[in-house]
C-alpha cells in the first residue's frame, strides 16, 4: 500500500512538472503602430504577429467607411470589429502571416467613400503603411480588401504596380464591389485602372452573397479576370456553405457577404495562396 501511494505521488509530481514545462499555446503578439502618412497626417494600424517569424505579411483593410477607432490597447472600438477581415485577424496570425489591420488616416476620421478610396492621397497613405511593414519584417506585403475596401486595394495596386517602388507584392479581394447599386455603392473596382495591375491577384466571392454590390458567382470572376490584363497570376475562387445570416442586411458582415461560418477555411486558403507566391 505504501509502495502504491509512493508511486502515485511520484507520477503526480512528474505530471505536474510536465504540465509546468509545456507552455500554453502562444497568443499572437499585438501592437498599435503609428505611421507618418502625409505632412501633419498619421495613420495607425494594429499589428498582429504569429508565434514564429513570418514569411509574408498582409495589410488588412476593412469595408464600410473603414473607421476602426483603434485604441492604444489594440481594441477596435467601432462595429467594424465584426468586419470579415477584422474579426479574422488573429486567424491570419495563426496561419503564420504577419497582420497590419489599418485604420483611416487622421484627416479622414469621418470615414472613407468610394472617391476617397480611389484617390491618390489614400493610395499614398497605404503605401506608407506597407513600407513600414516591410521595414519591420523584411517580407513580401500583400493588400487584402473586403467589400468597399476592395476598391482601395485595386486602386493602390494600379497606381503603384511595382513592389520595388512601393506597391504591394500581391492583392487579395474578398466580396469585391463589382456592381453599382443606388444608395449602397456608387463606385466599384472597375473605377480603378485594373489593366495596370501586374502583381498576383486572388479574388474570392461567396455564391450566396445577396449584397447587390458584390455578387460572388463565376460570371463575376470571369469579367474581373479579363479586366486584369497584366496580372502575373490571377484566380477567382467561389465559396459556398457556412452559417445562416445573423446580420439584418445582406451587405453586412455576419452573412455570406462576410463568409459567416466558413471564415477559417477562407483565411487558410488565402494564407496558403499568398505564401506560395
Amino acid at each position: 500500500m505504501e509502495f502504491k501511494q509512493s508511486l502515485w505521488r511520484s507520477c503526480a509530481a512528474a505530471m505536474l512538472s510536465l504540465a509546468i514545462s509545456v507552455p500554453a499555446a502562444a497568443q499572437p503578439k499585438t501592437e498599435v503602430v503609428t505611421v507618418s502618412a502625409r505632412p501633419g497626417v498619421t495613420i495607425k494600424y494594429l499589428e498582429v504577429l504569429p508565434a514564429d517569424p513570418p514569411k509574408t505579411a498582409v495589410v488588412l483593410m476593412a469595408g464600410g467607411k473603414g473607421v476602426l477607432g483603434l485604441r492604444n490597447s489594440g481594441e477596435i472600438s467601432t462595429d467594424l470589429n465584426l468586419n470579415f477581415l477584422m474579426r479574422t485577424r488573429e486567424q491570419f496570425a495563426r496561419e503564420g502571416v504577419a497582420v497590419a489591420a489599418v485604420d483611416v488616416a487622421s484627416d479622414q476620421m469621418a470615414g472613407l467613400n468610394g472617391d476617397i478610396r480611389l484617390s491618390a492621397a489614400h493610395a499614398q497613405d497605404i503605401t506608407k503603411v506597407m513600407a513600414v511593414v516591410r521595414k519591420r519584417h523584411n517580407v513580401p506585403v500583400w493588400l487584402v480588401g473586403t467589400s468597399a475596401s476592395t476598391i482601395s486595394a485595386v486602386s493602390v495596386a494600379a497606381r503603384f504596380p511595382n513592389p520595388k517602388l512601393g506597391g504591394p507584392d500581391g492583392v487579395v479581394l474578398t466580396s469585391s464591389l463589382t456592381v453599382l447599386a443606388k444608395g449602397l455603392c456608387g463606385r466599384s473596382i472597375y473605377f480603378a485602372q485594373l489593366a495596370n495591375i501586374r502583381v498576383p491577384i486572388l479574388s474570392i466571392g461567396h455564391e450566396e452573397d445577396a449584397c447587390p454590390c458584390s455578387p460572388g458567382g463565376a460570371a463575376v470572376g470571369r469579367r474581373m479576370m479579363a479586366a486584369l490584363k497584366q496580372s502575373s497570376k490571377k484566380e477567382h475562387k467561389v465559396w459556398t456553405g457556412g452559417d445562416p445570416p445573423i446580420s439584418k442586411e445582406p451587405c453586412w458582415a455576419r452573412t455570406p457577404h462576410g463568409f459567416l461560418g466558413v471564415e477559417n477555411d477562407v483565411i487558410k486558403y488565402i494564407a496558403e495562396w499568398v505564401s506560395q507566391r
